[in-house]
């Protein structure tokens, strides 16, 4: 599935200048964002823990639960980000079975990622 072309005309859209939090650990999570263009880093307690770029979801977790923000994101470049809200993820996920599947490969992505953090932190120690 091409994420940059299903956003391409999405009218709920927002630019952020480098260096721009975009969102901090611990803040409401209501929505969610493609990146359209740019990158951004995530990082959790001030510790970088990955970054995103151009056809990445981040914030996703707000679609699922109810849960605060659990990572900071931050432009690295400007980015355009395409903005959804819950009503505008489930309309999404009941439209596109590719969309659906796509959100689900990166949450289960995030969680190897995770993995992959925790694993090394524990051979480290």
């Amino acid at each position: 599935m091409d994420i940059l072309e299903l956003f391409s005309d999405w009218e709920n859209k927002e630019q952020f200048a480098a260096r721009s939090v975009i969102y901090s650990e611990d803040d409401p999570a209501d929505t969610m964002y493609v990146i359209l263009s740019g990158a951004i880093e995530l990082s959790r307690h001030g510790e970088v823990i990955g970054s995103e770029k151009a056809g990445a979801l981040i914030g996703e977790m707000a679609m699922i639960d109810n849960a605060s923000r659990n990572t900071t994101a931050t432009a690295v470049t400007d980015v355009t980000l395409a903005r959804l809200d819950k009503k505008g993820f489930r309309e999404l996920v009941d439209r596109s079975s590719a969309f659906s599947l796509h959100a689900m490969a990166v949450l289960a992505e995030r969680l190897r990622s995770v993995d992959r953090f925790i694993a090394e932190r524990i051979k480290n120690t």
